[in-house]
């Protein structure tokens, strides 16, 4: 059971600072810090990958307990389910978010970031001249293409290593070799995101303020950020009823 929250705890962490992370490129954009609202999302992103190691610890000390395929799907969709509520959480209060990356931005000029990101959450609050986002675009607005491209990116990415160590579990006699596969599902993410995803969006935010297509991206992005749960939740369930 230990394990069980362990693997929990982690993954939803972790998907959840990856999805914040957006509200740094955001509130970049906002008030004309693209630079340093790119580089504050990528060392974020590089942060939540600390969860990453007790993560798949703790699942693989599960499917090294004699874990069986039912057990094993109904953990994964426990993760998929918090992972998805959390990040259905950032979308709903994205204006929030950006803020608070906002007055971290404030804070930056005259601290380092352990000390700015200290006075954003316990330190006093000043009033600031801070810029909300616009009305949120609507979804028949969004780019349907886009939306496919981050949902196919996303589902490998957040479901990759999951699918390995399931496959793990029904090929026990070549457990470790299963595992490895991944890297290859994580990779085709991560191809997706590196060559599509990203260059997409730091393209978008490089246009002016006044055009909202980029904010349409974004929530682009972040919808199929959700189908991608959706998706895999939808699989998992699938194969539960069948095995």
């Amino acid at each position: 059971m230990t394990f069980f929250i362990i693997a929990v705890f982690c993954y939803t962490f972790m998907q959840f600072i990856e999805t914040v992370s957006f509200g740094s490129r955001v509130a970049g954009k906002l008030v004309n810090r693209l630079s340093l609202g790119t580089t504050l999302q990528n060392s974020i992103y590089v942060t939540s990958r600390l969860f990453l190691p007790p993560l798949l610890l703790s699942l693989s000390f599960l499917i090294e307990s004699s874990l069986d395929i039912q057990s094993f799907i109904l953990t994964s969709m426990t993760l998929i389910i918090a992972a998805l509520l959390t990040s259905l959480l950032v979308l709903i209060n994205f204006n929030y978010f950006q803020l608070l990356f906002q007055r971290l931005f404030q804070q930056y000029e005259f601290n380092s970031i352990p000390i700015a990101i200290t006075k954003v959450f316990f330190g006093k609050k000043n009033k600031l001249n801070l810029v909300h986002l616009e009305a949120i675009p609507r979804i028949r607005s969004l780019s349907l293409k886009k939306i496919l491209t981050s949902t196919g990116a996303y589902f490998f990415l957040s479901t990759g290593f999951l699918i390995a160590f399931g496959l793990a579990i029904l090929i026990p006699e070549y457990r470790m070799t299963v595992s490895q596969s991944a890297s290859a599902f994580h990779g085709i993410g991560a191809l997706t995101l590196a060559l599509y995803i990203d260059p997409m969006i730091s393209r978008s935010l490089d246009i002016e303020l006044q055009d909202s297509k980029w904010l349409e991206n974004i929530y682009a992005i972040f919808v199929g950020r959700l189908l991608a749960y959706l998706l895999a939740l939808i699989m998992f369930l699938g194969l539960y009823l069948y095995t």
